[in-house]
């Protein structure tokens, strides 16, 4: 099957850990515990912009947080990094410093005032086909025989490397868990066992306003599996009594109309870029002004409803 969807990975992360409930989740269950007691887990709240490379936004993906510390000590930001490359990078602990770096620069840029740069926390989630091999540890980077003088940088990130851990580890909230075991399953590990427990937590999904996560997580299935493995995907989600089990099949032929609508789009849009006059391409399309910007509209409306909130 494997319906072609731009950036998956991307999608499926930002808009599940976009939700602070389930990016608490997920960091309750993996930071230290110095950090972890220290925050106020109700003020965690998201915080606008990215702070990637450029060349790097399509095998990596940022959601940066701020939260209050216990006591009234100031805040704290928790900077996620989704690393969905296949292989593990010995520099991520280089960008990652540079990240850092411009987050410090945008807050003084926002508030000049200030007299203290504030803590952040850096946490890289990694799916992968290898396992991560790099140390954490940024002075590293240098040759051994200089890393304690004092003008090498003292840096370390906490390191989330599912590529051991099986299903049954999976932490978080529900819907993060659903989506860490998509993930693990369109990496080609447990995929079976994977698969068939998100069906089973998906089953305990209830349906609510903003993101439809179930068209989401469908979706990602339908971007990273053939079509044995969604069919099977499927089958599971009626076997754990979800009532919308047999709906990625329907999925999957309204996202091929949708694909079909969206190619006589672009031939009009084709069209009128050299000059070619309604009549001919209403006779050539079936579409007329009206109906080209009521379909328009439409699957832009479709999209919206699939990915509300990741963007």
């Amino acid at each position: 099957m494997a319906h072609e969807v731009d950036h998956p990975h991307d999608r499926l992360f930002r808009a599940v850990f976009s939700d602070a409930a389930e990016a608490g989740g997920l960091l309750r269950s993996v930071l230290p515990a110095e950090v972890r007691e220290r925050i106020d887990w109700g003020s965690l709240s998201l915080q606008e912009g990215t702070f990637l490379d450029d060349a790097l936004r399509e095998s990596e993906s940022d959601l940066l947080y701020e939260a209050g510390l216990s006591g009234g000590d100031g805040r704290v930001c928790v900077y996620l990094l989704f690393e969905h490359q296949s292989q593990p990078d010995k520099w991520m602990r280089f960008r990652l410093l540079k990240y850092c770096c411009r987050i410090w620069d945008a807050a003084l840029r926002a508030e000049p005032g200030q007299s203290e740069l504030r803590p952040i926390v850096p946490v890289v989630f990694y799916q992968g086909s290898r396992g991560w091999r790099h140390s954490t540890e940024f002075a590293e980077l240098f040759p051994e025989a200089v890393r304690r003088w004092r003008w090498v940088p003292r840096f370390e990130h906490v390191l989330v490397d599912q590529t051991g851990a099986g299903p049954d580890e999976v932490e978080g909230g529900l819907k993060g868990r659903i989506a860490q075991l998509l993930m693990m399953a369109a990496y080609g590990r447990h995929a079976g066992a994977a698969m068939e427990g998100a069906a089973r937590l998906l089953a305990s999904l209830s349906s609510g306003g903003g993101v439809n996560y179930l068209r989401l997580f469908l979706v990602y299935v339908m971007a990273t599996q053939d079509e044995v493995a969604a069919q099977a995907f499927d089958a599971a989600l009626r076997s754990h009594g979800r009532e919308h089990g047999g709906e990625i099949m329907s999925y999957a032929q309204q996202l091929l109309e949708e694909g079909a609508r969206q190619g006589k789009i672009e031939a009009v849009e084709g069209f009128l870029r050299v000059g070619v006059s309604w009549d001919v391409i209403e006779s050539a399309t079936g579409l007329n002004e009206a109906r080209f910007h009521a379909l328009k509209e439409q699957l832009s409306a479709s999209d919206r409803s699939d990915m509300q909130g990741v963007e």
